[in-house]
């Protein structure tokens, strides 16, 4: 009798690389309408080396997130799963080493289409708030919801 051993690589998250540029702009492109450029999600791994990741499974790119520190808060710019690994836990798991990452200092900030249910109750599930609309943020004009997430500082008390 022949037993083939079935591996299952578990997803891994790791920091993008300038190598992974091609691959994160096949996956922006298949994952939406007005997909950036690849010129400026390179210059995002560039100037966010710990807050560009790539989530891979089986040694492929199938997610990536990025949050972009600006000068009041952290931006996050993007999360993106590939069509064929989504309702999967990558974008949240993206989303929660994203958050480990971040000084928890400073507010996190989004914008998300005013039609994507399962990005918005994503985002509320930890812990953003809706902070207003963008009108016409899109370009094909849809709305954008604007979000925000704060931290709480814990603070610890002498007994």
């Amino acid at each position: 009798m022949n037993h083939r051993l079935l591996t299952i690589e578990r997803p891994s998250i790791r920091p993008a690389t300038q190598d992974d540029t091609n691959a994160i702009s096949l996956l922006e492109e298949a994952s939406f309408n007005d997909p950036y450029p690849s010129y400026f999600l390179s210059e995002l791994a560039r100037d966010n080396p710990e807050t560009f990741l790539v989530l891979t499974l089986n040694n492929e790119i199938v997610a990536y997130g990025v949050v972009d520190h600006w000068e009041d808060h952290d931006h996050l710019i993007s999360i993106a799963v590939r069509p064929d690994s989504r309702r999967r836990g990558f974008g949240e798991a993206l989303l929660v080493e994203l958050e480990n990452r971040l000084s928890k200092e400073r507010p996190v900030r989004l914008e998300v289409r005013q039609g994507n249910l399962a990005a918005i109750e994503l985002y509320s599930k930890r812990g953003f708030t809706k902070t207003g609309v963008a009108e016409g943020y899109y370009g094909d004009g849809e709305n954008a919801i604007t979000m925000e997430k704060t931290f709480v500082k814990e603070v610890l008390v002498d007994c």
